[in-house]
């Protein structure tokens, strides 16, 4: 693969913005699913699985955040190019686990907020899609997640192009998979 030629405005570092504004929008989110929690167990006096599965997307935002951490430490928010073979070799690793953690946290999130629908007076006609819904995320989640770990033979050639022999999944390939975590289907 050819190396990326440089970008005309240099080695601009926009990692320090990065961080303040990930770490900002991460404390706001695990601020409101603290007081989410003080609310249900003040003044509703119940706490539910949708409050729990939300719960588990904060932490997972929290780990996430962490993990953009030790990007940031290997070259996140700089231009490739810059970067030397041991920077995108990590960078690579790190990226890689943090999508398995992407899923996990998005997967909690959409449970969620199907659980919590769930809550408000539905019609029988909608209480059994939306149960459907959470075993469908959980199941396409599980499958996606298992894809995208076993996306390259070895495993550790997902973030390290130099090991040979090796067979990894397409460029299109990897996408359809994030794509359809995203989306909840396909």
């Amino acid at each position: 693969m050819e190396a990326p030629s440089p970008p005309p405005e240099g080695n601009v570092n926009k990692a320090p913005a990065m961080i303040i504004a990930g770490s900002i929008t991460v404390a706001l989110a695990t601020l409101f699913v603290l007081l989410r929690f003080i609310v249900r167990k003040c003044i509703v006096k119940a706490i539910g699985w949708d409050d729990w599965t939300i719960l588990f997307a904060a932490v997972g935002n929290i780990i996430g955040l962490g993990l953009d951490y030790v990007e940031f430490h290997y070259g996140f928010g700089r231009p490739q190019a810059y970067l030397n073979q041991h920077q995108l070799l990590e960078f690579g690793k790190y990226t890689y686990g943090e999508w398995i953690q992407t899923f996990a946290t998005l997967m909690w999130t959409k449970v969620s907020i199907c659980l919590f629908l769930l809550r408000i007076p539905v019609t029988k006609a909608l209480i059994r899609p939306l149960q459907g819904a959470v075993i469908f995320l959980i199941l396409s989640n599980v499958i996606l997640t298992i894809l995208w770990i076993v996306q390259c033979r070895p495993v550790a050639a997902a973030w390290d192009t130099t090991l040979e022999p090796s067979l990894c999944f397409s460029r299109g390939q990897l996408e359809r998979i994030i794509i359809s975590q995203a989306s909840g289907c396909r």
